[in-house]
């Protein structure tokens, strides 16, 4: 190796030079790179939404129903540390979604649907559970734990064949145009034009509908609900009876009562009429008697 003290003539630079003229030079940007494009994207999560049957449509005023449904609903969830027994659990309902889906209007050869309403929301669960610190064979020691969690429930309501909702109007555009007549090249008649549409110009009409939504208002809701252990095990040194879970199960039915009013006035699904045996007093009020139908029958045969 040479010895660097035995060379005073030797010049090491110890930084890289930059001139005074390219420091003062703005930086050149760079522009940003694309996102790599996966081979394989990932899809929107979608699902399917339970159809629910409603235990009642009544109309209460010339533009206002009363909806009410069934949802039954499950969930399991996981308490944050280990449970002896469940002590209590509130529950509140938030319902965060309410939106009406209007058939189309009726055409020949075309299957017709039926209107929707589309529910949403979750319950509110504030459990309080006793979480065991210590025990012995004949006593436990514990101290009480509170957990809140969120549990979501979806539905879709079939209202049936309400008759009498303004129908969905749709927006549209429409195109024009004026006639042109131009003459011909060389090689076609001299009385001869070319008569064709205005193929310069775009002309049109657009039209938009603005639909009024209906008016939801929530007015009664009860919440049934199980909760069930599904890790429970014995506790250890401890009361043999005793045993400790963290994993619950729930099953709910959730029932709600809603008052929808619509911007138009409309009419009530029909009532299907169940007629009971001639034998039978008949009670329903929609049912026709039958004396009067034999009677209606033989006033038609003596018109004729």
């Amino acid at each position: 190796m040479t010895d660097r003290n035995c060379c005073p003539h030797e010049w090491i630079q110890c930084s890289t030079f930059t001139p005074a003229w390219v420091s003062a030079m703005p930086p050149t940007p760079v522009s940003p790179q694309p996102n790599p494009v996966t081979p394989n994207p990932v899809l929107p999560s979608s699902s399917t939404l339970p159809m629910c049957a409603p235990l009642e449509l009544r109309k209460v005023a010339p533009r206002t129903l009363i909806v009410t449904v069934s949802i039954p609903a499950e969930s399991i969830f996981t308490l944050p540390s280990n449970a002896l027994e469940i002590k209590m659990i509130r529950k509140n309902l938030k319902l965060t979604q309410c939106r009406f889906f209007n058939s189309p209007p009726p055409a020949p050869c075309i299957p017709h649907d039926t209107p929707k309403l589309f529910l949403g929301g979750f319950v509110r669960k504030d459990i309080q559970y006793s979480e065991p610190a210590r025990q012995t064979v004949n006593t436990v020691e514990g101290s009480i734990k509170d957990f809140v969690i969120d549990l979501p429930f979806t539905c879709v309501v079939d209202l049936g064949n309400l008759h009498g909702i303004s129908p969905t109007r749709f927006s549209g555009q429409q195109e024009y145009e004026f006639s042109s007549t131009t003459p011909l090249p060389l090689g076609f008649s001299t009385k001869d034009k070319l008569m064709s549409g205005d193929m310069t110009e775009f002309n049109a009409v657009s039209q938009e509908f603005y639909n009024s939504l209906p008016n939801y208002e929530l007015i009664y809701s009860q919440i049934q609900d199980m909760n069930d252990p599904l890790d429970r095990v014995s506790m250890a040194n401890g009361p043999f009876e005793e045993g400790i879970f963290r994993t619950v199960q729930e099953k709910m039915v959730i029932l709600l009562q809603l008052r929808v009013t619509f911007p138009n006035e409309f009419n009530p699904p029909p009532v299907h009429c169940t007629c009971q045996s001639q034998d039978q007093p008949i009670k329903n009020p929609c049912c026709p008697n039958p004396i009067f139908a034999a009677l209606a029958k033989l006033l038609k045969c003596l018109m004729k």
